[in-house]
């Protein structure tokens, strides 16, 4: 049972580990793999498994606190952690180890928790931790947040370097103690029941062990790596599903290290991964964790971190990142536009669509945009934004979401605004104006609702009235448009329109790659002066398809029976499902295979001799449906002597074409064809 024996020592492990890997995937974050909230181990080898466990993901102990103190060359960190499982706590993790230990020693999983049970677990925990990956990176050179080439897991344990303990796993002191009752128990071995009577005995205040208390313990090394510079560090930790703990780490002596910035990163998706990484000093936070700086009796810098991220949080994560460093603080200067800020009277334009009306409520940028605008001597997020308009300068257009919102007013069609930003001491970067206009109308050319596509996407342009720039030109919009179905990303034509004053522009674009159905537009806005963006049109199209094509190659008798085949196909690639109808009762199936399909053989012996009506329906997706009808006399093949084949008749192919619903002398035929043959509709591929 060695797959069983590492996924226990891995459980007891991480309990006492929280810097063990949480599962993620982002490159250039603190952890790479996507793991299950729920898996324990994994599988592979010894290694492996133990290298993919996180306790904090379905248990939670009381407190803890880790004691990391780092070597004086800055190679390794020692750490020593302790923590308290109390209360009804420890009856949830004595039961966690008898189910994990069921099938791996004879006792287990029987709801009592042995000292035999106890030592199985030591034996192997220590050997597991090591492979356990840490929650901490530490990188030397200029302050980062991480990216593509960045592995922040680079914390790892010493080989033959850990070790771990416990006490009161399996109290001798309990009301329910026994001798162990299983085949094979080492002498003196004793349990207890894992979840204990209403009669419990935690005694808290006694200095003796009780029932309801369990310390674990655990000392390692770790090794730091390739810290060559000390003048600028960046300590990053990945706190995702930790709570009730405490973290203290205490450097050596260093002239003049301090902690230049502290960041509480927030929301980073550990199930899906993907997120991007964050602009340094622009992560906001949410509080839910602190860091208290001091300096020991040997003068090194010491970081207290308190960690408060709930797994109810989850799959949203937590990164905190510390920037260290031995670099005087800087003269404080006022913040500064960036380079990639936008520039002094740039414009944002919104379209407008036709018939509709246009919403004057309308986002300027959000954080993610806004965060890049500024630079500072502290965060970008301690700075105070403020954007105002003229008419109304106790507004602030910055709003408690971090986004700039603004009113373009129906009358001008144009608003104006200023931005600046203030750092803690009161000092202001330069102001920049900038404007908001609905700078062109878009409609779609099509008098049905909503507008159609059949071959092409057509639509026409509007440009509205643009601000004249300083040398006397007429700004332009340059109009890239996409298209996108059922959430997906859009996808843009490859030739932009550009819109001027006044001036109309026809727009047709190839409905080709579209399936039936409805199709989003998108414009992607940009231009001399212009702000660019993405903005999604609230006109909606509609994807007309064609319906299935269908036709029928071959029909024969053999004997009493029938069968027919013949081809399909499907012009906009929709899956399609048959159905076939005899005399306008849907009482068979169809096969199909790739474009072939067939019928039968359907024995006519079940029906009343005569005319007959075969019909085999497809339809598609978007519920459009074709038919081919095929009629036949089953006369002659009822009267001719069986193995004799009858001669052919003259069948016909139809559109659509039904009989009148049978009378009551064929009924009991149908309804024993149905009985035989009806296996419902084929869906084809």
């Amino acid at each position: 049972m060695p797959n069983q024996r590492i996924v226990l020592a891995a459980g007891i492990v991480v309990l006492m580990i929280s810097l063990s890997l949480c599962p993620s995937h982002h490159p250039g974050d603190l952890q790479k793999q996507n793991i299950s909230m729920e898996q324990f181990g994994g599988g592979g080898t010894f290694e492996a498994q133990c290298s993919q466990s996180s306790f904090e993901d379905v248990f939670t102990y009381t407190w803890a606190e880790f004691n990391v103190t780092v070597a004086d060359n800055w190679r390794t960190a020692q750490i020593d952690a302790m923590a308290w499982v109390n209360g009804t706590m420890a009856d949830d993790f004595r039961t966690f180890l008898d189910d994990l230990l069921d099938g791996l020693v004879p006792s287990g999983g029987d709801g009592w928790l042995s000292s035999d049970e106890r030592e199985a677990v030591r034996s192997v925990a220590a050997d597991c931790v090591e492979y356990t990956m840490t929650r901490v990176g530490v990188r030397d050179g200029e302050h980062h947040r991480g990216g593509a080439a960045v592995d922040w897991r680079n914390a790892t344990w010493v080989e033959d370097g850990v070790s771990i303990d416990e006490w009161n796993m399996v109290p001798e002191r309990h009301g329910s103690v026994r001798d162990c009752s299983s085949f094979g128990s080492s002498q003196g071995c004793y349990e207890v029941p894992v979840v204990p009577n209403s009669d419990r005995d935690c005694d808290s205040d006694g200095e003796l062990p009780d029932e309801c208390r369990i310390e674990l313990y655990l000392s390692g090394e770790v090794d730091l790596y390739n810290i060559q510079s000390l003048e600028t560090l960046t300590l990053a930790m990945n706190v995702s599903n930790i709570s009730r703990a405490t973290y203290t780490i205490n450097a050596p002596y260093v002239e003049g290290m301090r902690l230049s910035l502290f960041e509480e990163c927030e929301g980073r998706d550990l199930l899906n991964g993907g997120s991007p990484t964050p602009i340094r000093g622009s992560c906001i936070g949410d509080g839910s964790s602190s860091v208290a700086t001091n300096y020991n009796d040997r003068g090194g810098l010491t970081l207290q971190i308190e960690p408060d991220r709930p797994n109810a949080y989850w799959p949203s994560g937590e990164d905190l990142f510390f920037d260290l460093t031995t670099i005087p603080p800087p003269v404080d200067d006022p913040p500064s536009w960036t380079l990639e800020a936008p520039e002094n009277d740039t414009l944002w334009v919104y379209g407008i669509v036709e018939g509709e009306v246009f919403d004057p409520n309308v986002v300027i940028e959000d954080w993610d945009e806004i965060a890049g605008w500024f630079i500072d001597d502290m965060a970008i997020s301690k700075l105070n934004i403020n954007c105002y308009n003229d008419e109304d300068m106790e507004s602030n257009l910055f709003g408690e979401d971090r986004t700039i919102r603004a009113t373009i007013p129906d009358d001008m069609g144009q608003f104006e605004f200023s931005c600046s930003a203030v750092d803690l001491s009161g000092q202001q970067s330069a102001e920049r104006s900038f404007m908001a206009t609905s700078g062109f109308t878009v409609s779609s050319n099509s008098s049905e609702d909503p507008p159609a596509i059949h071959e092409t996407v057509d639509m026409e342009f509007y440009g509205v009235q643009l601000p004249i720039t300083d040398n006397g030109v007429t700004q332009q919009i340059i109009l890239e448009i996409g298209l996108s179905q059922n959430d997906e990303e859009p996808v843009y034509y490859e030739n932009a329109i550009i819109l001027q004053n006044g001036e109309q522009q026809i727009f047709s674009g190839s409905s080709s790659n579209l399936i039936p159905g409805a199709v989003d537009v998108w414009f992607k806005i940009s231009g001399d002066g212009i702000q660019e963006r993405v903005e999604k049109s609230s006109l909606i199209f509609q994807k007309i398809g064609d319906p299935p094509v269908i036709s029928i190659l071959n029909s024969e008798w053999v004997g009493t029976t029938w069968s027919m085949n013949g081809m399909f196909g499907e012009p906009d690639g929709e899956d399609v499902s048959f159905s076939m109808l005899i005399d306008g009762n849907n009482l068979g199936n169809v096969d199909a295979l790739g474009n072939s399909w067939s019928v039968g053989p359907i024995d006519f012996a079940l029906f009343d001799p005569g005319e007959h009506t075969i019909t085999v329906r497809v339809c598609d997706a978007s519920g459009m449906c074709s038919s081919a009808d095929r009629s036949l006399n089953s006369t002659e093949a009822l009267e001719t002597p069986r193995g004799t084949e009858p001669p052919p008749n003259a069948d016909q192919n139809d559109a659509e074409g039904l009989l009148p619903f049978p009378g009551s002398s064929s009924m009991i035929g149908i309804l024993a064809a149905a009985f035989m043959y009806r296996r419902g509709a084929r869906r084809a591929s």
